[in-house]
């Protein structure tokens, strides 16, 4: 089975488990052929494989845990020891060096997924493509495969983009020769390289709305997945030009004014079996809901869930400055962290074996034995890479940024605040859950409230060890100085200490790119 998803292995991002699925039609050949584009079904298959990219491990997965989480207050490395992957605490510390292995990893995967990109716009405009009957596909659909390419490249460059700054931009497929020419983009030319692609995507008519797009197709990049990806992009570049808060605004609510998405009524189901297919969801990466097809499954519950009798790795620990951080009676504190004494099945978690400096685990992440994959590892596990609470709160910032009016600001807080008002429930998983959440209702945020800290709250804990984490303190310009403070405190453990103004809000450039580019790629200022 696994020769026959060559290409399409573990291609999450739209996938519904059946043998009927439109990934089920492997593409023929190899990628790079000159007769690739020639076979049926090879125009399809090379949009997989820029989808592939969302599911590389080592290369996406583990490098958005353990910067987005793990680089932040909000979660400490964890494994086995202090030597368990120690270059993911080098990123805590403020003490990366241009050999880090997270670093490199993301790097060279992001650039293979963008290169997978190029040769689809390369080739999908001007070849005849056919589809898995020998038919030819329409211009319409051709149409809505570049669209959906053009995102993808945007979303890897935006993923640099956050860690390293500005980055060569490489928008052909390079010939053997262009390596050594290879030179970083500013980070304004980096940015507006992405809003070209999502611009461009934005206004491709053969592009879906989430409202048209099949059961079968879920994940499948829609309009509306690029105008909330448009906000997001705004609203980090907006800690330079507060200018574009306006056009996040208006990217937003694009997404709002469909009326299309809506908050889950418990915040729990977004991350129980089943939770991609909800409404809430703009950008989902899907692995289904069968642990038996291992193939479409995902690492990261096995990266993250506890050691001892999970047999998992314990990394991605959320912080008791992360825990605090939530209101005695907010009831998502249950469905963010797991700790020692719960149960889940048959399986009781013990995290005192191993070091644990927090006492907790990441609970979105957490499967009970019986959703986990053959083998545990390759597992049914679904994430929403943004999801419309995501979209309510930026609107909201963005609002307020721009001079809305504070009653409108404070109620779209409440919308998420009001849904996780009414989640208190029982962990749906569970047996047994050694915390209990006060049946304390949550106060609702006033117009006359502090609103930015009402937001920067919200944010923190309604998309807790969801991997934003690092893009909002970078993006509030208070990364180096959030990061210093929590240094000071006893869980710490010096995390945070070496970070410097003017140095660490941007990560190293890896030495190994520098050195394959005979160094027209230059460093980042420090390192």
């Amino acid at each position: 089975m696994k020769s026959k998803y060559l290409l399409v292995t573990v291609i999450a991002s739209f996938l519904l488990i059946s043998c009927e699925d439109f990934l089920e039609r492997p593409p023929k050949g190899v990628f790079t052929d000159e007769n690739f584009f020639l076979t049926p079904d090879a125009g399809f298959g090379s949009v997989v494989k820029c989808y592939k990219t969302l599911n590389d491990f080592y290369g996406y997965e583990a490098p958005r845990a353990e910067l987005g989480n793990m680089a932040t207050d909000d979660s400490e490395k964890g494994g086995s020891d202090a030597g368990d992957r120690p270059f993911v605490s080098d990123l805590a510390h403020g003490r990366a060096t241009a050999s880090n292995q997270t670093l490199s990893n993301l790097w060279a995967t992001m650039y293979t997924g963008i290169g997978n990109c190029n040769i689809c716009l390369e080739n999908i405009p001007t070849k005849p493509i056919i589809d898995a009957g020998g038919v030819p596909v329409t211009k319409e659909v051709k149409a809505r495969y570049i669209a959906e390419v053009k995102f993808l490249r945007a979303f890897y460059y935006f993923e640099l983009a956050k860690i390293f700054g500005g980055v060569p931009l490489v928008v052909n497929t390079p010939k053997t020769s262009d390596g050594p020419k290879l030179v970083r983009a500013t980070e304004n030319e980096t940015f507006l390289a992405i809003m070209k692609d999502l611009d461009e995507a934005a206004k491709e008519i053969n592009l879906p709305s989430a409202a048209s797009l099949p059961t079968e197709e879920l994940g499948r990049v829609t309009r509306e997945a690029v105008w909330a990806m448009q906000a997001r992009v705004y609203m980090y570049f907006a800690k330079d030009d507060s200018s574009l808060y306006a056009k996040a605004k208006d990217a937003a609510f694009s997404v709002i004014d469909t009326k299309y998405f809506e908050l889950e009524s418990n915040f729990q189901s977004l991350f129980l079996a089943g939770g991609y297919r909800s409404k809430e969801g703009i950008f989902t990466s899907i692995r289904g809901d069968n642990p038996a097809l291992y193939i479409y499954g995902s690492f990261i519950p096995l990266y993250t869930s506890p050691r001892g009798p999970s047999g998992a790795w314990g990394f991605d620990q959320p912080t008791k400055n992360l825990v605090d951080e939530f209101e005695p009676g907010d009831p998502r504190l249950l469905f963010t962290i797991i700790e020692t004494g719960d149960k889940f099945e048959t399986e009781t978690l013990n995290f005192t074996t191993y070091p644990n400096l927090s006492g907790y685990h990441n609970r979105k992440s957490y499967l009970p034995p019986s959703r986990r994959g053959a083998g545990w590892g390759d597992d049914a596990w679904s994430f929403h890479i943004i999801r419309y609470a995501d979209v309510l709160l930026m609107y909201a910032e963005a609002l307020l940024q721009t001079g809305g009016d504070p009653a409108e600001v404070a109620e779209y807080i409440n919308k998420v605040r009001r849904r996780a008002n009414n989640s208190r429930t029982p962990d749906a998983e569970a047996s047994l859950r050694i915390m209990t959440i006060p049946n304390t209702p949550m106060i609702y945020v006033t117009a006359t409230d502090d609103l930015m800290k009402a937001i920067q709250h919200e944010r923190r804990v309604e998309l807790a060890m969801e991997y934003n984490r690092l893009y909002d303190l970078k993006r509030w310009n208070v990364y180096v100085e959030t990061m210093n403070a929590f240094s000071a405190s006893p869980e710490a453990y010096g995390r945070g200490s070496a970070f410097k103004l003017g140095i660490s809000e941007l990560f190293p450039i890896p030495q190994t790119e520098i050195d394959r580019s005979q160094k027209s790629i230059k460093q980042n200022f420090g390192y």
